[in-house]
């Protein structure tokens, strides 16, 4: 291999380990969370509670849109009655919460209440539902039984993951879409990267780009049709969960005006008929040069036969050196627009691939995620290289380079592998090195490969991976350096026929094996694409809080933190008043030196989040204590959802070093 070929390799083997390891140990991967799944509520889901809430909150794990809808019932005998006052609506400051206001609530009953919910997530389009249940009861009011506390029985995983019509249909035109893709990114790689024009590889690319026009076309058109049957088909699952009669078109618009997945939808289909419009201009383009380039490469009687005559090459040979100072300005004009037209086809692979990934499961990671997004990209722009290579070679070049002419058939390979080797090896580890990346975030418990449907079928792809890796192993050091040996022999072989003719047959045998090796691994390729757009619908398993709930009932009027830690030479006291949920609440820090006198001189600096998930940051600043200082948090700065916050207080007095320390404040 070339010494640039090396140091290409090996920068891209360098970069993509280092883009690794460096994100690895900056950025703690959390789990991924496509769709939009219950991970709490308020009440909590099982729980019995004193009096009716004014309003009843849902979390999710991922953003939802305002198409998600949630319904309070009370129920007795069998029988719902609805008893929310207004629609349910998502919140202003939280996109992952929705909130259903509950109608008079001091007048309504005690009893059961059925919350039940349909989410459409904001950045995938899918729709999960589920229902929650929760228990209003006093003192004469008795409850029978041991309900399980907690949003583990809040999502309708069964139906969510039920294989029916619409569920096998949305996967299969996703897996059209997934492949179409990567065959398209092949064979953008392929015929603006690898073949590069030049010498007698230009009838060669010529001869392929007319067999490969109608194939990209029909790459293009299959992703423009497959999104908008994807689309549709969200539309229709989602009238089917919420038993609506609206027309599909109107809800369609609905999910493209109302949801990030409709406005990258959108996205997607003008970049893919630009890039329609943008082949079939280039095509165009190609077919007014025809002339001149049969000028240069004559027509053979055999259509397959790229060997440009000896009188063409001495033609041009003449007229390069006649007038090669008068066609220096044009080539390198020419040679300008060819680099920035091989740039514009590699950005718009790498762009549409990019809102391709936006939609997908690695989008909603710590929203966002930009690591997880980044590797995502690169998992499917190498991915895309690697598989869509391999079909390349085995569905359009090898079998155009079965020429006559066998000594051009082996240089013409000798020169491919040694181009394509590089770019192969480089995709190959960047892919999985994100794949390993992406593993990580999604399954937390190896468990999950064989109980959980996204596992399995992530393991799945793992064993198919691996057996691709091993084919494409044995081609790039095996089959490799056998055909370019046998190119080299059959070069030396001069005047005897017997010789040359074993040496040809010898290469025939590889090239045959080489296409039999490239044909089993474009069809696994297809099946880890199949793979992919199954973990698609599945999506990764669910992380729930790790809260313990108790089934007490809690009166809103009584509920008190109180807390004391010594934080360096301060013995500090806090109260959480009155301990509210989603309401305003109030933080009193009492603060004592060594000697047990109140600290008045203080500036004390409160910061409030929840523990095992992002709800907001909110801050406050105290100055002077006479002696409590005191503060309040508005309902959408923090104490917004039941669980365990952590509020860490910073003490600096005049003249000494600030001390600092955290509180874990329970709300049930």
């Amino acid at each position: 291999m070339p010494r640039r070929q090396l140091l290409t390799t090996g920068a891209a083997l360098l970069l993509s380990i280092l883009a690794y390891i460096c994100t690895m140990a900056l950025i703690q991967p959390s789990v991924a969370s496509a769709h939009a799944y219950v991970i709490g509520s308020d009440p909590v889901d099982g729980s019995t509670v004193a009096k009716t809430p004014k309003e009843v909150h849902i979390y999710f794990n991922a953003a939802v849109s305002p198409l998600s809808s949630a319904h309070v019932y009370f129920t007795r005998g069998g029988n719902y009655t609805d008893v929310g006052a207004t629609p349910s609506y998502v919140a202003l400051l939280n996109a992952q919460e929705l909130v259903i206001p509950v109608k008079t609530p001091n007048t309504q009953p005690r009893g059961n209440y059925e919350v039940i919910w349909t989410a459409v997530a904001n950045d995938d389009g899918h729709t999960t539902e589920g229902i929650i249940g929760f228990n209003v009861v006093s003192s004469d009011f008795s409850f029978t039984g041991t309900p399980i506390l907690g949003p583990s029985t809040s999502n309708k995983l069964e139906e969510i993951h039920t294989l029916d019509l619409i569920a096998l249909l949305a996967i299969l035109w996703e897996w059209l879409v997934f492949i179409a893709l990567t065959a398209w990114i092949g064979i953008v790689v392929m015929e603006q990267f690898v073949l590069r024009d030049g010498g007698r590889g230009i009838a060669l690319l010529a001869q392929l780009r007319k067999h490969t026009y109608s194939l990209q076309r029909l790459c293009l058109a299959t992703m423009l049709f497959g999104e908008c049957v994807t689309l549709f088909l969200r539309v229709i699952h989602l009238e089917q969960v919420q038993q609506i009669d609206d027309l599909p078109l109107a809800l369609s618009l609905s999910m493209i005006t109302e949801t990030n997945y409709g406005h990258i939808w959108l996205l997607r289909i003008v970049l893919v008929a630009l890039t329609m419009g943008l082949l079939n201009w280039t095509h165009q383009s190609r077919k007014n040069r025809l002339p001149s380039e049969s000028a240069q490469f004559p027509a053979h009687s055999d259509p397959q036969s790229f060997q440009p005559t000896q009188e063409a090459q001495t033609a041009d040979t003449h007229q390069t050196g006649d007038t090669g100072k008068l066609k220096e300005p044009a080539e390198a004009m020419s040679s300008l627009a060819i680099s920035s037209h091989r740039v514009a086809w590699l950005l718009l692979a790498g762009l549409l691939t990019l809102l391709f990934v936006l939609t997908g499961p690695a989008a909603q990671v710590l929203q966002p995620h930009f690591s997880a997004i980044l590797f995502d990209w690169l998992k499917n722009v190498a991915q895309g290289i690697w598989f869509g290579s391999f079909a390349y070679l085995s569905y359009a070049l090898l079998p155009l380079l079965r020429t006559k002419n066998r000594d051009y058939d082996a240089e013409m390979l000798v020169t491919l592998q040694q181009r394509l080797t590089p770019v192969l090896l480089a995709s190959i580890s960047i892919q999985l090195l994100s794949f390993i990346f992406l593993s990580n975030t999604s399954i937390h418990d190896l468990q999950q490969l064989h109980t959980d449907p996204y596992g399995s079928t992530l393991a799945v792809q793992l064993i198919i991976t691996a057996i691709i890796v091993l084919l494409s192993t044995y081609i790039l050091f095996v089959l490799r350096p056998r055909i370019m040996r046998q190119a080299q022999l059959l070069s030396a072989v001069e005047g005897e026929v017997s010789d040359r003719h074993a040496r040809q047959s010898a290469l025939r045998m590889m090239g045959r094996r080489l296409k039999t090796t490239t044909d089993i691994l474009s069809a696994l390729g297809i099946g880890v694409l199949l793979c992919s757009a199954l973990m698609s619908f599945f999506a990764p398993p669910i992380v729930f809080p790790d809260v313990t709930y108790t089934n007490q009932p809690v009166s809103p009027t009584n509920t008190v933190n109180t807390q004391t830690k010594q934080i360096g030479p301060f013995s500090v006291t806090l109260d959480l008043l009155p301990g509210h949920i989603g309401q305003s609440n109030t933080l009193i820090l009492l603060i004592n030196d060594r000697n047990g006198k109140p600290v008045t001189d203080a500036q004390v600096q409160l910061t409030a989040n929840m523990q095992i998930m992002d709800m907001g940051t909110g801050h406050a600043l105290i100055t002077g204590g006479n002696p409590v200082y005191a503060t309040t948090f508005d309902q959408h700065q923090a104490f917004s959802m039941g669980g365990s916050w952590n509020i860490r207080v910073e003490i600096q007095r005049p003249n000494q070093q600030a001390v600092q320390d955290t509180f874990d404040i329970m709300l049930s």
